[in-house]
This record gives structure tokens, C-alpha cells and sequence, in this order.
């Protein structure tokens, strides 16, 4: 009778809904192993089954689906046990009103979640495949906020002027890998651009470690932030 009263609510208001009644712990594991569920919607006491129950192990097997609680008998306290535990929110049955609203928003965020979650794994894939890149062509990139001093090097930048990862790319880093015949010309360079605001592009040689000398390509774009602080984006190979 509930069921049948929730799914007329929901679609009177435009919600399209297949609803499939459960009640008990296999059913709803096996429910989920199918997949297509967007929502659950729950009592709190089941015949063999309580909602709480239910809750946690939704929490753990189908944590990005919504899951609201429809009862008449949730207290206050344990209404709020609920939502720590991981609801997404509470309806009682004397106010069902407001299910629709809540459906909505718990469906809106849901969906949110989803296109954050596809964005953030699809940014996580381009910077592999940018960091792969970069290593078969031994391509290093770096951004250099000109006001506040702040270096960032990618993996290649620092295997190109041979740091270790877990030190901090300085200035003062980057000069002391410079061929010594070629620092005043590329800090004489540098200053000049950055108080033009231009781009840069310039050649010098690193004198490494061992002696052995690199030839190195320095191409940056010159960015000005939301601050008005000058930054440098470019590549170096």
C-alpha cells in the first residue's frame, strides 16, 4: 500500500519512477548487484529486516546512491543517527509532502556527484597520459609565479635538471644547474621579460653534476592572475 501511494506521489509530479518493493537483506543485495538503482527509499522497521540495517549496507555496497528514509516511526534522535550514519534524509509518513522535494534534490546531487566524479577520473587520465608524453619526449613543464617566487615542476622537469622529487624547485635551484657562462645573459632575459609581461623563449646550457653539458629550450607563456601577480607557463625540453 505504501509503495503503490510513494510511486503515485512521485510520478503525479512528474518523477518517472519503477519502483520494486524488498524487504529483506539478500534482496536488497541482489537488487543492487543488478544495477539501475538510483534511489532507495526505506522503512524504518522491515519484517526481517530494519532500516538502519539496510542503511549501513547500502553505505558500503552502493554508497553514491541516495538513500531517504519514509517512516512513521523515526524518532528525532534516531533521525539523526541516520543522517551521521550516511542518509541522504528523512521523510515521515504524516508529512509525504515533502518527499517530492527531497527526491529531487537527492536525485539533483546524486547526479552532481556522478559528473564530478567522471570529470575528476577523465582529468586523472589526461595528466597520465600528459606525463607519459612528456616522458617519451623528455618534455619537462613548469608554472612560476614571478611575485611570490612559487615553482611548480612537472615529473620530467626535474628528471631534466636532475632533483630529486622531494625538493622544492627554487630559483635558485634552476640557476645553480646553469652553465656559468650563461647566467647573466639569462637572468639579464628574464628580467626583461617579466617587467614587459612577455613571453619568453630562449636557449642556455646546463653544466650538470658530472660535468656533462645539456642544451636546454625554455618556452613560456606570460599570465597575469586575478590578483595581478605575473605567472610563467611553459615547457622546457
Amino acid at each position: 500500500k505504501d509503495t503503490q501511494l510513494i510511486q503515485d506521489l512521485l510520478e503525479t509530479e512528474g518523477i518517472a519512477c519503477e519502483v520494486k518493493r524488498i524487504d529483506t537483506e539478500a534482496a536488497l543485495l541482489a537488487s543492487v548487484e543488478q544495477g539501475g538503482i538510483d534511489l532507495i527509499l526505506a522503512d524504518y522497521s522491515f519484517p526481517s529486516f530494519d532500516g538502519i540495517s539496510a542503511l549501513k549496507l547500502a553505505t558500503k555496497v552502493c554508497p553514491d546512491v541516495p538513500f531517504i528514509f519514509v517512516s512513521g516511526t523515526l524518532g528525532e534522535e534516531m533521525a539523526i543517527e541516520a543522517l551521521k550514519i550516511g542518509a541522504t534524509d528523512y521523510v515521515l509518513k504524516t508529512s509525504l509532502s515533502r518527499l517530492v522535494s527531497s527526491v529531487r534534490r537527492a536525485l539533483g546531487e546524486a547526479t552532481q556527484k556522478a559528473e564530478r566524479k567522471r570529470a575528476e577520473e577523465a582529468l586523472r587520465q589526461s595528466e597520465s597520459y600528459l606525463t607519459e608524453a612528456q616522458r617519451l619526449s623528455r618534455t619537462g613543464s613548469f608554472g612560476w609565479n614571478v611575485s611570490s617566487g612559487e615553482i611548480y615542476w612537472s615529473e620530467e622537469t626535474y628528471k631534466i635538471f636532475e632533483y630529486d622529487r622531494a625538493v622544492k624547485p627554487t630559483l635558485e635551484l634552476v640557476f645553480r644547474r646553469i652553465h656559468p657562462d650563461d647566467r647573466d645573459r639569462m637572468q639579464e632575459t628574464i628580467d626583461r621579460a617579466s617587467e614587459a609581461r612577455a613571453n619568453l623563449d630562449f636557449e642556455h646550457r646546463l653544466l650538470m653534476p658530472d660535468a656533462s653539458v645539456e642544451y636546454l629550450h625554455i618556452l613560456a607563456r606570460a599570465l597575469e592572475t586575478s590578483s595581478g601577480d605575473l605567472e610563467y607557463v611553459g615547457a622546457v625540453t
